[in-house]
């Protein structure tokens, strides 16, 4: 399988997508049948290696194709593109990690499960708690061993974005007298998701940007889970799950801003020799910073795909500037584009609440400073 191919046939349904826009943006839940498409153009194969006809060629040789292809759906309905790109994102957790030290044979064994079910099922996360501030070690979730490799977890999720759409969620918990959590996935898709069986829908999603991702809060009371046989899938993938998840955030967020730029440049090509000069000065201070948000982009991608030593910072910072430099340049976009901006039966006024996801999707902006500040005063490279 190729990954052009792929995303040749994400740009034939991105384009029927967008054919109702304004409808989509008033959706507060997922269609399946927009996964459906998805699937039957490959995408799901993001998480199955090459040598098993998948589209994973490694980080450095997948970030880019993978980025393109989420930024591509954006174009189309960003909350199914942020939902879509959670199922790289988390099997990257697999993929990057082929061999153990500790649990090898049962890891392999493990591992190859996933991969089989990455073919036919979404996968998703429900892993940030509240109070977290987006730090998966800090987990207050208690995972209480039933037998063989299933724990009962206990404890508050949020943003569980996709919930009722992914078949399997990542998420975090602690075992007893541990000092790090663990990785482990539930299955939550069929779950009546009213306590019975453990998983409790406690607050629905209701953003005001990414309105259809069903990004619901859970609460879990011996829901059970299977736990990663091994604990170096959470420690040794850390760095290569990080820059996959943020050049991915990162994407769909531009494939939004890419449609508000479109939008912008037909609603005032006709007034550009009239603009007004804070009109004009806006509008040039918009186009600069959607150019740097690019080049920061382009940037992260060129460190990863070089496996540049210092790829986890550059791709840290690329989703630290973009979040900032394109919340900024879709404000300055509406000022220009003026009250049409904030019409129901026009697209930027959402879009504008879209971009700002990036500020709060893993890591969040206040985990993200403390992550660079720690990079740079280590001395680490980046």
């Amino acid at each position: 399988m190729e990954s052009q191919a792929v995303i040749s046939e994400l740009e034939r349904i991105a384009t029927s997508f967008a054919q109702d826009t304004v409808g989509r943006q008033k959706r507060r839940e997922l269609d399946p049948a927009d996964f459906e498409q998805i699937k039957a153009a490959g995408f799901l194969m993001t998480g199955v290696p090459e040598e098993q006809g998948g589209l994973w060629r490694g980080l450095s040789g997948s970030a880019r194709s993978y980025s393109m292809m989420v930024r591509t759906l954006a174009h189309g309905d960003p909350s199914v593109a942020l939902v879509s790109a959670m199922h790289p994102a988390v099997i990257t957790f697999f993929l990057s990690v082929p061999e153990v030290d500790d649990a090898q044979e049962a890891w392999v064994q493990q591992r190859q499960w996933v991969i089989d079910s990455a073919k036919e099922d979404w996968w998703g996360t429900v892993t940030s708690e509240p109070g977290s501030g987006g730090d998966i070690l800090r987990t207050k979730t208690a995972a209480k061993h039933k037998d063989g490799n299933t724990f009962l977890l206990s404890g508050d999720k949020h943003f569980g974005s996709g919930s009722g759409h992914a078949r399997y969620m990542v998420t975090t918990g602690k075992c007893e007298d541990a000092d790090l959590p663990d990785l482990f996935w539930v299955e939550t898709r069929d779950e009546p998701w009213d306590g019975s069986t453990g998983c409790h829908m406690i607050v629905p999603w209701d953003g005001m940007g990414m309105s259809a991702t069903q990004s619901h809060a859970f609460r879990f009371t011996d829901f059970p889970s299977t736990r990663a046989v091994t604990r170096e899938v959470l420690i040794r993938c850390a760095a290569s799950s990080s820059a996959m998840s943020n050049m991915l955030f990162t994407g769909v967020v531009l494939g939004v801003a890419d449609n508000a730029l479109a939008f912008a440049k037909q609603k005032v090509g006709g007034k550009l020799d009239t603009m007004r000069p804070y009109e004009v000065t806006e509008w040039t201070r918009c186009r600069n910073e959607l150019w740097l948000a690019e080049q920061a982009y382009q940037g992260a991608l060129r460190s990863i795909e070089s496996e540049s030593e210092t790829m986890q910072a550059d791709a840290m910072h690329a989703k630290v500037a973009c979040a900032e430099l394109i919340e900024t340049a879709l404000s300055r976009m509406s000022k220009v584009v003026g009250g049409a901006s904030y019409s129901k039966a026009m697209p930027l006024a959402q879009w504008t609440e879209d971009v700002k996801a990036l500020g709060f999707l893993r890591p969040p902006m206040p985990l993200a400073f403390d992550q660079l500040t720690a990079l740079i005063n280590t001395d680490t490279p980046g």
